[in-house]
């Protein structure tokens, strides 16, 4: 299947090589995913752009004269024929479409983009920054998407099946999380207590408890990328990223303090500073969320008859 690919990119076709020593499709194991959205001013938008590599090929996409950013947080496993590998990466977007179709991208208001009704999948992430913890990913990214991934280390906290057992006073209990908080930080300065604030990227709690969600039909996702196209500059590229189960998406228009945003107050903060000024100050449209379900649980013991 390679050599068809890398034929096809050499005779001028649609799909690009795959480069030696990785291969696509790649599966998840598990998927474990948050994402949160900003109208913002389209300008600003546009001025993130600006480092995609194949400059002019993605146009800002437009919800009721705003564009959006969104950013995701992702935890997954995947299985490899000599082992396994577990990846966290958070994701800084700028929703988009290909300048050149731009004649084929539908009028949605926010709320119908959300809810997936883009059947054409025109509209998807460019992404701006991308921090991940585990190097094969980063290459994998850099290598098939050039992706601008860049390795850090993540404190979390997430709302799992699993109880957390913690010792108060000398006894221990166990603990359920059912809010999330996600520390984003510079690689290898994670102590036994998290990050100093100096060494901290961006973090986001976000509590999601009582509120109505949505069955959305979000995915395929459409990502976009770039390939060095010889001597001329860099081609832009999209791919397909399928979640086999129907998201939920919760609207926080005018509901404030649902999801904090707190930057970096150091060094760190500058790898991500740009994006995170413009979300900063503004009120978040909407949250998605796909949880995969337990696939198998072991239970307690119990005593055999003597």
């Amino acid at each position: 299947m390679t050599g068809t690919l890398d034929r096809a990119a050499a005779e001028g076709g649609v799909l690009p090589g795959i480069p030696g020593g990785f291969d696509l499709p790649f599966y998840y194991g598990t998927f474990i995913n948050i994402g949160v959205d900003y109208l913002v001013d389209k300008a600003k938008a546009a001025a993130l752009l600006g480092s995609f590599p194949a400059k002019g090929r993605l146009t800002a996409a437009e919800f009721d004269g705003k564009a959006c950013l969104s950013f995701n947080y992702q935890v997954y496993f995947a299985q490899f024929a000599h082992g396994t590998g577990v990846t966290q990466e958070i994701e800084l977007n700028v929703v988009s479409y290909p300048t050149a179709l731009r004649d084929r991208v539908p009028r949605l208001t926010y709320k119908e983009y959300a809810a997936g009704e883009d059947q054409t999948r025109n509209l998807g992430f460019c992404r701006v920054h991308v921090p991940c913890d585990a190097q094969p990913a980063i290459d994998a990214g850099v290598a098939l998407f050039n992706e601008p991934k860049f390795k850090a280390d993540f404190d979390v906290t997430l709302p799992v099946p699993n109880g957390t057992p913690v010792k108060k006073n000398g006894k221990w209990e166990v603990v359920w999380y059912d809010t999330w908080k996600v520390v984003c930080g510079a690689e290898g300065k994670k102590g036994q207590n998290g990050f100093d604030p100096k060494d901290v990227h961006f973090a986001f709690t976000a509590d999601l408890r009582k509120l109505p969600a949505k069955a959305v039909s979000a995915a395929p996702f459409t990502e976009f990328g770039s390939r060095r196209n010889g001597d001329s500059g860099y081609r832009a590229l999209a791919a397909p990223l399928n979640v086999f189960r129907p998201y939920r998406w919760y609207d926080l228009s005018g509901r404030t303090g649902r999801v904090v945003l707190t930057p970096g107050t150091g060094a760190a903060y500058d790898r991500v500073k740009d994006y995170i000024d413009v979300v900063k100050g503004v009120q978040p449209a909407g949250a998605w969320v796909h949880e995969m379900p337990p696939v198998a649980v072991q239970n307690r013991p119990y005593h055999l008859p003597e």
